[in-house]
């Protein structure tokens, strides 16, 4: 089981990936505002074992929340999903330090496969610590 800080300025998309996300077993703590969501991680960085955010959103990207996210604590296993349909997109966020990128629209299923991907690095990590 993750515990997921999910940020998506789409509500009914929160709601659904929140609801599916908690089906498999995980935690989600959701946000549509990126400042409530920066705030809550902000006083609580080791609450959440991933950390899942949309690319497009008034105000503040995925890539600039991520960055925020990693200069709290560099550390964070961060995904950002996107329709984005600029190739070099993905390689800038994890260049920046974003573990993976997910293709929107997409399915639940590689949502879930990319969780347990970096849950099982993370357990990976710990143990050579």
């Amino acid at each position: 089981m993750a515990r997921v800080l999910y940020l998506d300025d789409d509500k009914e998309l929160v709601f659904l990936l929140s609801r599916a996300l908690g089906k498999r077993g995980h935690a989600v703590t959701a946000f549509t505002d990126p400042a409530a969501a920066l705030q809550a991680f902000g006083e609580q960085p080791h609450d959440f074992d991933l950390i899942l955010t949309d690319m497009s959103m008034p105000g503040l990207s995925g890539l600039e929340f991520a960055q925020k996210i990693l200069k709290i604590e560099p550390q964070a296993d961060v995904i950002i999903a996107s329709g984005c349909d600029d190739p070099n997109w993905a390689n800038r966020a994890r260049a920046c330090g974003v573990r993976d990128v997910v293709e929107k629209p997409g399915t639940i299923d590689a949502l879930a496969e990319v969780i347990e991907r970096l849950l099982a690095s993370q357990q990976q990590r710990e143990e050579w610590s």
